[in-house]
């Protein structure tokens, strides 16, 4: 029998034991579009680790960790169990020294496709007219494709956002621009003929974009521009929200 997972709250406790990982690469040389010296695919993870357990009480509680909802995948290993609960992944150009960005969007799969509104040749260094003063704080567009969090961390006060705001100073540091494409990625696609329901539900992945500092551009994208405070004030608010569950203390 599968357990059933932890009820909201009680999964907070161990929000401090999350771990993040990352995995990045980029092309020595280039060959074609799609491996541009100059574009860095990188992916992160929130991990929760699950030591083996020293007694029933530890057991037990593993187990309701273990509930299918709690993580997106698992990976065993011989003393412990990580449990993935977030990911996040996209791409990163650098317009310094990038030759084709349409080329090297349109080389890849179609959800990148959205993200060439963002370029055009009449602005600096090939961005948008419109986003030329986002070139103060870098020369970096950092795209996020896809990010995910497992049933049973949502609702729960920001949990989500935040690891995004944490994965983002990892991978932004030298952005001038961040842009995501708002999508319930989750919704089967053989139920999207539903328009209503991928409505209402697009409508909530955008407001929490919104609640980061993200703001609409065109045809569906949001940017967070870096060099404004948006963005960063949102993360203060919402890390002193989250505190007492970042401290392996509770205070």
């Amino acid at each position: 029998m599968t357990a059933a997972a932890p009820a909201g709250a009680a999964l907070l406790p161990s929000l401090h034991r999350l771990q993040l990982r990352f995995n990045s690469s980029a092309s020595l040389v280039a060959m074609d579009a799609d491996d541009d010296p100059a574009t860095l695919e990188w992916d992160c993870r929130a991990v929760l680790p699950l030591w083996n357990a020293d007694d029933e009480e530890e057991a037990a509680a593993n187990q309701r960790l273990l509930a299918q909802d709690v993580s997106l995948s698992r990976t065993a290993h011989d003393d412990s169990t990580e449990l993935t609960v977030f990911s996040m992944s996209g791409l990163t150009l650098d317009l310094w020294r990038i030759g084709r960005i349409y080329d090297s969007l349109d080389s890849r799969d179609s959800d990148y496709e959205h993200f060439a509104r963002l370029f055009d040749s009449s602005g600096d260094l090939g961005l948008h007219p419109d986003l030329d003063d986002c070139l103060v704080t870098g020369t970096q567009v950092v795209i996020i494709d896809r990010a995910r969090i497992a049933p049973a961390w949502r609702g729960l006060g920001g949990v989500g956002r935040l690891l995004i705001a944490r994965m983002l100073r990892w991978t932004s540091v030298h952005a001038a621009l961040v842009a995501t494409h708002p999508f319930p990625i989750d919704i089967p696609v053989d139920e999207r003929d539903d328009e209503d329901r991928v409505l209402r539900e697009k409508s909530a992945v955008q407001r929490t974009w919104e609640s980061l500092g993200f703001e609409p551009f065109r045809e569906d994208l949001w940017i967070m521009k870096p060099h404004l405070r948006d963005h960063e004030d949102a993360v203060q608010r919402l890390e002193a929200t989250l505190t007492p569950h970042l401290s392996p203390f509770g205070v």
